[in-house]
């Protein structure tokens, strides 16, 4: 071979050696390597049921270089191979794992126990960990913390947290990692669905990431997640005018602010626990939303002013009842017909389906635009998209 030759595979070599140098990590700390090498990595993600195509929408847009590889009820696996930080900008997914790898051949006998154990004590963490660690922080070396969560969906000759268990010995054998339930640095999921089990590594932190704002609640008050997926179905851009007129402890208003900037956003409600629950959490978000304490049956707004309306409406369960909805979706709807724009745009959670069906046929100007149907709290739900 000439000088050219041999010049070529030396640097090719040398690139390698560097790559590895930078990727390699001690399973039983993390590492004090600086760097980091993004590899493209499968992620999943969970959501609400029904909702996996407003999350994987929100997903492409806001992430490049990811491509869709599994759709799943409540679940969307993907690969992704950029920034991973980008990662905690998703607001309408409830969690976000690692996909550490998949376990198949599973049967219902309890041999399958053994073969979990072994599957997971042959899993590769390395790149996991990397992430991590960028995601999370680590300083210095320190002996790694775990817990492990679980479901199974399927019937086996054995329980879920006998599957549960044999994972855990894996991590503690296999890597010298050490449980700890309370406040572990690592959490784990492994759900078994019929002849396999999905494992991944939770990359997710409400409290600090996405969800810290939330620290006062009321009773049926939605999760930040499902809240998001109602604020990207209303279509938000900069110029919207919005207003929730039954916020409640102000989850949507405040993930309406997260979502995209926007000229101005009102929340109001009858309630005053519920004004001071809102204000709670919208001091606690930094976002400038007007606050208005107010009865749907008459909002002080003025005609024709209102861009975009998204409302969890009473389903008459944890709050009111069916009676007290007949009369009070009647007023909001004649409320809301007055103050929505032209080409406006509305968008409501309920469980009224069947008095919503008779209310919205009395508005020949209110079209229904999409219908989907949510599981939310053991409850089949409907979001209605509605255009103006």
């Amino acid at each position: 071979m000439g000088f050219y030759t041999h010049y070529a595979l030396f640097l090719i070599l040398s690139l390698h050696v560097l790559v590895s140098s930078l990727i390699i990590l001690s399973v039983n700390s993390y590492s004090k390597a600086e760097y980091f090498i993004m590899v493209n990595t499968k992620y999943y993600v969970t959501t609400a049921s029904g909702l996996e195509d407003v999350t994987w929408a929100e997903i492409s847009t806001k992430l490049k270089n990811v491509t869709l590889d599994e759709k799943k009820p409540e679940r969307l696996l993907f690969n992704y191979s950029g920034d991973h930080k980008n990662l905690l900008k998703i607001r309408s997914a409830e969690n976000i794992y690692i996909h550490i790898g998949t376990i198949k051949g599973l049967t219902r006998s309890r041999n399958s126990l053994g073969d979990i154990f072994r599957a997971v004590s042959s899993f590769d963490f390395d790149n996991a960990l990397l992430i991590h660690k960028e995601l999370h922080g680590g300083k210095g070396k320190k002996r790694l913390t775990f817990r492990i969560y679980s479901s199974m969906d399927s019937r086996h000759n054995f329980r879920r947290v006998d599957a549960q268990n044999s994972a855990v010995s894996a991590l503690e054998k296999k890597h010298d990692w050490k449980l700890d339930l309370e406040t572990p640095i690592l959490e784990f999921q492994m759900d078994l669905e019929n002849d396999s089990a999905l494992f991944g590594l939770k990359i997710t932190d409400e409290r600090l990431h996405r969800w810290g704002y939330k620290n006062s609640h009321v009773p049926a008050s939605l999760k930040p997640s499902i809240a998001h997926c109602l604020v990207l179905l209303s279509n938000p851009i900069p110029s919207d005018i919005f207003i929730d007129p039954m916020c409640g402890a102000g989850t949507i208003s405040i993930e309406r602010a997260f979502a995209y900037p926007y000229q101005q956003i009102i929340a109001g409600d009858i309630s005053g626990e519920s004004i001071s629950s809102a204000r709670e959490n919208i001091r606690s978000s930094h976002k400038s939303i007007d606050l208005m304490f107010w009865n749907v049956s008459a909002i002080p707004i003025k005609d024709r002013s209102i861009d975009k309306l998204v409302s969890n409406l009473p389903f008459g369960r944890q709050t009111g009842s069916h009676s007290e909805n007949q009369y009070l979706y009647a007023i909001f709807f004649k409320e809301m017909k007055r103050i929505m724009k032209p080409n406006g745009k509305a968008v409501l959670l309920t469980t009224e389906r069947a008095l919503m069906k008779n209310i919205i046929a009395r508005y020949r100007d209110i079209k229904i635009d999409k219908q989907i149907y949510i599981e939310i709290s053991g409850l089949r739900a409907c979001i209605y998209v509605l255009n103006f």
